[in-house]
């Protein structure tokens, strides 16, 4: 199995056509090829199928609602009392609706409604508690605003289920179907779209010491069988994101590691979501050890992986990250 990733600015003598991943600014004209236990080599672009390169070139297409002419942005609504940085304890469900209707109006393109947290060492939620969390608020969000996308983050397809007939017409599984079997046949039933996310192990474990053999190439792999399972469990390929997972049995190696070569991931064809918002590996890198502290390293870190072409990002600051995409969008 071979692996391309874009050699972002080589410029190497003899490679003489540049591209732009996504019509951005950052240019490369080489592929570093990497196969495991060999040593990479370095090809160029024009030695790839003209098919596989506008993978790296030409914005992917989605049936999702999203143009991603400019990176979309998802506003996370968070109706749990114990999440890592947003749980709302003493929120109505009223409230719930009014924050996620504010955070559409300023800039929100998809609504990811969750009721489960799951921060490292969170406990399983009984589905029918998640469901009294979530039904009510995507229920009178849709009302208010027909036209909005909503997300459901859940790993349980009975969840899943009730928020696509709530409204809902993606699900965000930190699972990618692998916690609950059903997922993919609930999700292809109801025509929706899916977020396949990597994680390894569950929230209680993930982070009690994850290895891999190599982090790139095993997630890519990963998701290559998912992407497949998915479409065989009838769920179209132009509905179907990836998220790498930072956190999500991850250490602090492997989250930069991803990261800083996220634009392996294009390869697979379909649009790549990143959730990094006030995450731990942000704390590590500037000391600090309250979420509340990490906005600016998190915007830095978004518009990081916004370079290297990453379609979405999923943050708890959706004024700030749209606010910043704004100033970048002009700037590049």
């Amino acid at each position: 199995m071979e692996y391309f990733f874009p050699e972002i600015n080589y410029g190497r003598r003899g490679f003489e056509k540049f591209h732009t991943i996504y019509g951005g600014s950052k240019v490369f004209n080489s592929f570093r090829v990497i196969q495991r236990n060999k040593k990479p080599r370095v090809i160029s672009t024009s030695e790839v199928k003209e098919e596989f390169l506008n993978r790296f070139t030409s914005k992917p297409i989605s049936t999702l609602g999203l143009s991603f002419e400019t990176p979309a942005i998802m506003g996370i609504l968070n109706v749990t009392p114990d999440s890592f940085y947003d749980g709302e304890k003493s929120f109505t469900e009223n409230q719930f609706v009014e924050k996620g209707m504010h955070l559409l109006k300023i800039g929100c393109a998809v609504l990811d409604v969750g009721g489960e947290s799951t921060r490292p060492g969170a406990k399983e939620v009984a589905s029918t508690i998640e469901i009294r969390r979530i039904m009510g608020v995507i229920k009178k969000i849709k009302k208010s605003v027909p036209s909005a996308i909503i997300s459901v983050d859940t790993r349980k397809s009975i969840v899943a289920e009730k928020a696509l007939e709530a409204g809902a017409s993606m699900v965000n599984d930190i699972s990618a179907g692998s916690f609950d079997k059903k997922m993919f046949e609930v999700v292809a039933k109801h025509r929706a779209g899916i977020c396949l996310m990597h994680s390894q192990g569950l929230p209680e474990n993930m982070q009690n010491k994850p290895y891999y053999d190599e982090v790139l190439l095993d997630l890519y792999d990963y998701f290559r069988e998912k992407i497949a399972e998915a479409q065989s469990k009838g769920i179209p390929r132009e509905k179907i994101v990836i998220d790498p997972g930072i956190g999500f049995g991850k250490n602090l190696h492997h989250n930069l590691e991803i990261i800083n070569k996220i634009s392996l991931f294009l390869g697979l064809g379909r649009p790549v979501m990143i959730g990094i918002s006030r995450k731990s590996f942000i704390g590590e890198i500037i000391s600090e050890r309250e979420p509340s502290e990490r906005l600016i390293g998190s915007v830095a870190a978004m518009l990081t992986t916004l370079n290297r072409g990453v379609n979405i990002v999923r943050v708890h600051d959706v004024k700030e990250a749209a606010n910043a995409i704004k100033v970048w969008n002009t700037l590049k």
